[in-house]
């Protein structure tokens, strides 16, 4: 998964970028005309705040990515991502994802995800026996390794600006109170609640997408092995 992480890394950073976009505009929106009178009065002043302007989201996005490797747990992540408190991996719930893959054939399953639809078990037995019995066996696929860096890209750039907004907000709350001017205005919020959306629901289908591509391929190696 490590591998997996770095693999990652540009495009995560490629995608925390989008979500800056909005408050870069809103800025300009907001206090564009007040930027112009400094350019116009104290070009040196102008060019050093525009320099900080320019490195202070870069900062702030590397700041954003050693909080998410290394400070906020995977669990909270997952939570986000699948907006469930409780169980939330894809894993915990493959026995009502199969069902609804059209590369799996229920009627021919072999005996380890036969188990997997069990009323009996525990979300968490479920989703320990789909790792340990079915995605384990087939994780080197590329299908599943494409799946699996998917799931973690969109995991972990839900988590990245679910901060950003965070951090924003406090901020933008923090200038109102003491300057009372606003430094983010409604549109790039919502802007940004949008995209987070967007990141969600790309989480969500790669989730399914890699615990479903398992079970099917999984299948399929087992009967392939059967034949021969």
């Amino acid at each position: 998964m490590s591998d997996l992480k770095e693999k990652n890394e540009k495009a995560l950073m490629r995608r925390l970028l989008v979500a800056v976009v909005p408050i870069y505009i809103s800025l300009a929106v907001s206090h564009g005309g007040h930027a112009l009178q400094i350019v116009t009065s104290q070009p040196l002043a102008a060019f050093g705040q525009l320099a900080a302007i320019g490195i202070g989201p870069l900062l702030c996005l590397k700041v954003l990515l050693s909080l998410l490797s290394s400070v906020i747990d995977a669990h909270w992540k997952e939570r986000l991502a699948h907006l469930r408190w409780n169980n939330p991996l894809p894993g915990s719930r493959c026995d009502q994802i199969m069902t609804r893959d059209a590369r799996i054939d229920l009627a021919s399953l072999p005996p380890e995800a036969q188990a997997l639809r069990d009323d009996s078990l525990t979300p968490q037995e479920r989703n320990a026996r789909w790792y340990r019995d079915i995605y384990c066996p087939v994780r080197n696929d590329p299908a599943i390794l494409n799946s699996h860096r998917q799931y973690l890209l969109n995991r972990d750039a839900s988590a990245g600006v679910f901060l950003l907004i965070l951090i924003t907000g406090l901020t933008d709350l923090a200038s109102r109170l003491t300057i009372g001017a606003p430094l983010v205005l409604g549109p790039a919020y919502l802007a940004l609640l949008i995209y987070l959306a967007l990141l969600i629901a790309a989480a969500n289908l790669a989730g399914k997408r890699m615990v479903a591509g398992a079970i099917a391929n999984f299948s399929n190696t087992q009967h392939i092995g059967g034949d021969q």
